[in-house]
């Protein structure tokens, strides 16, 4: 009895920072995943362009159609949300050395070993990193529909902002404020 007490004690100082963690590891999937699916879209030549209408008419009968650039359609980036977080599998979890602060990112970018895999510390962990994909689909389970239509407004200055601060809530606020 004596102990459980302890147990009971240490586990509720654990479980904020667990739990903090968490949020971090999300917020840094949720940039990875916007970040991935901004390549896929940036890999998409322009010239690609697809023909897209809806059921409506105009005043003359015909189907309203327009222009669009393939990455920006919604079979495409469906396709995209599909198997975007297969990639997750690609990546690590881990820590800078400088500062200690959480990182999720590719071993290989380009087909060579990552260049910043010498300023971190992998985190190794019991999943062998699989919560990555996890999270990831989570995340687009989540917000797949708002995911495309923020896509598709072709804003990609602050799309990483966007998504994973303002429409998912998971990465916090920066301020911006300089320090005099």
């Amino acid at each position: 009895m004596f102990s459980t007490k302890y147990l009971y004690i240490l586990f509720a100082l654990l479980m904020p920072c667990i739990a903090f963690e968490s949020l971090d590891l999300k917020c840094e999937v949720c940039c990875r995943l916007v970040e991935e699916i901004q390549r896929n879209v940036s890999s998409v030549e322009a010239a690609n362009i697809v023909q897209v209408s809806n059921f409506r008419l105009d005043g003359n009968g015909d189907q309203i159609k327009q222009t669009v650039p393939l990455a920006r359609t919604q079979l495409y980036l469906t396709e995209v949300m599909d198997s975007v977080c297969e990639k997750m599998n690609d990546y690590v979890r881990a820590t800078y050395k400088k500062n200690g602060t959480l990182t999720v990112m590719p071993l290989i970018l380009d087909g060579k070993m990552n260049p910043l895999m010498s300023e971190v510390d992998v985190v190794q962990d019991s999943d062998l990193n699989k919560s990555l994909q996890y999270f990831c689909e989570e995340i687009v389970d989540d917000i797949e529909e708002d995911l495309i239509n923020i896509i598709k407004s072709e804003d990609d200055d602050h799309l990483v902002h966007s998504i994973c601060t303002n429409v998912m809530h998971l990465c916090p606020i920066k301020n911006n404020k300089v320090e005099l």
